[in-house]
């Protein structure tokens, strides 16, 4: 009776529940916290809602710049590979320019004026070992082109869309609390 009597106090009057939880465990407990950011280089003082959106606007900026860099990184490869098919269509040719020429220089503003190649593509060219002209290695080079080309349209579409962009930010901020909780 008597432990029936006090689970019915706390059936009637939940404050006492209450009190006690702030008692004995960390839920009444207030952490003061000083949210000094940098935001365009001046310290200021944010709410948690200007730090979020601080945040989201830095996270935009970081995800912008990668993809650039990566844009730029793949336009310069594939750039390189089309010089490559080129060299490789017309294997015959660019040996003979390479073996009559009495410089580098001389073989790549040859193969410049026969090809219509740049500078990057016949400096690309001349380095180029013998193994990767062969009719195999232009299947590979090929593909890597064409897969190059998907990244840089994604890239571009990414560039050109905000709500990709912030999907990509979403998808990294996911991983992150997959991975650290």
């Amino acid at each position: 009776d008597e432990i029936a009597l006090k689970y019915s106090e706390f059936y009637e009057n939940p404050e006492i529940i209450i009190n006690q939880l702030y008692k004995y465990t960390t839920f009444q407990v207030s952490y003061g916290i000083n949210m000094l950011a940098l935001v365009d280089n001046k310290p200021r003082v944010l709410n948690l809602k200007a730090v979020l959106s601080n945040f989201i606007e830095h996270r935009k900026d970081v995800v912008t710049r990668r993809t650039k860099f990566e844009l730029d990184k793949a336009e310069k490869r594939a750039h390189i590979l089309e010089g490559y098919i080129i060299a490789i269509d017309n294997i015959d040719e660019v040996i003979r320019i390479i073996r009559s020429s009495a410089s580098t220089e001389e073989a790549k503003e040859r193969l410049i004026a026969k090809f219509s190649f740049t500078e990057i593509q016949a400096k690309e060219i001349l380095e180029m070992q013998l193994r990767r002209l062969t009719g195999l290695e232009r299947d590979k080079i090929i593909e890597e082109k064409n897969e190059l080309m998907k990244l840089i349209l994604y890239y571009r579409e990414v560039l050109a869309d905000i709500q990709k962009l912030l999907a990509i930010i979403k998808d990294e901020l996911r991983d992150i609390r997959e991975r650290y909780g």
